[in-house]
């Protein structure tokens, strides 16, 4: 067995490399070959993985947060020849957590997980924007509110050494709730429903933000997408509605409708933002599609 590791230097407020370093010597104690490739920037995770040979490890291993896990997705697509798996080193760690990866950073507790650890066939959605640009992510997919949010949280990225945790998040998370302008957006389910809406969370995984729970029936082999539908006009409606969420009551809401779906299509009377799996993703118009079974994913 061979593990291919791809490491974010500044993940775990740069505790990443040394900890995959330790996460490596015990696995190859157990006889297990090992390799490793530390990133150098943002798309270099992506770039790699596109470049690597079908036959250069038997699984490919992210050290990093759910951008370095999307980023190994995106670099093959929906021809990923591994399976893929996460050392959860971010801040909400969504997919991690559904993998049941430790999040308490122990090298030895990792290490008995990776090794216990089994393939997992699991969805995949597919994100079409209007221009064409094709982007599959993992988690979920959103537009408005909580897209207006990861690019605030992004922006403070870029400028530190590490992301600072949720405390870091609460000045971002304000200003953009704050300043958010509602948009008049079209949401189309399976070409058969439409509704209105002003913020649109589509989910694979069933976390949401490492503490907040909007569908509960949402999991990744689902073959289904649950699509949140915020319909709230007001930022006084907007709060109860993060309140309802971080509660885990969002579905009893009146400003909130969660349906089913597996093809939705998002239209807005203007581009707003759109984030992927907690990354911005450019803008609307888009389509996501959810692909049944489309990769493999190492699940403890």
């Amino acid at each position: 067995m061979r593990y291919h590791f791809v490491v974010n230097p500044a993940a775990g407020r740069r505790t990443a490399v040394p900890l995959a370093d330790e996460i490596s010597a015990g696995l190859r104690a157990a006889g297990v070959e090992t390799t490793r490739y530390v990133t150098t920037s943002a798309g270099d995770a992506k770039a790699h993985v596109a470049g690597l040979a079908a036959d250069a490890c038997d699984r490919l291993v992210g050290v990093g947060g759910d951008g370095t896990l999307h980023e190994l997705i995106n670099g093959r697509g929906e021809g990923t020849p591994w399976p893929v798996g996460i050392v959860p080193m971010g801040t909400a760690n969504l997919v991690g957590r559904e993998l049941r990866m430790p999040l308490s950073r122990r090298a030895d507790r990792i290490t008995e997980r990776l090794l216990a650890s089994a393939p997992w066939d699991v969805d995949l959605l597919r994100v079409t924007q209007s221009d064409g640009t094709v982007e599959h992510a993992l988690a979920n997919v959103g537009a408005g509110l909580d897209a207006e949010i990861v690019h605030a949280i992004s922006d403070v990225r870029s400028g530190s050494s590490g992301s600072g945790g949720y405390t870091r998040w609460l000045g971002p998370i304000w200003g953009a709730v704050s300043t958010f302008r509602f948009p008049a957006m079209r949401v189309t389910i399976d070409g058969q429903r439409t509704f209105a809406a002003a913020a649109c969370i589509v989910q694979n995984a069933h976390n949401y933000g490492g503490v907040f729970r909007l569908s509960p029936r949402a999991a990744l082999d689902s073959g289904k997408l649950d699509v949140t539908l915020i319909r709230a006009r007001t930022k006084r409606d907007l709060m109860r509605v993060l309140a309802g969420a971080l509660t885990r009551r969002i579905e009893t809401f009146n400003d909130v409708k969660i349906v089913r779906g597996e093809h939705v299509r998002m239209r807005c009377s203007r581009r707003v933002r759109l984030q992927a799996d907690g990354d911005p993703a450019g803008r609307t118009d888009a389509e996501i599609r959810v692909l049944p079974g489309a990769v493999q994913l190492l699940r403890a």
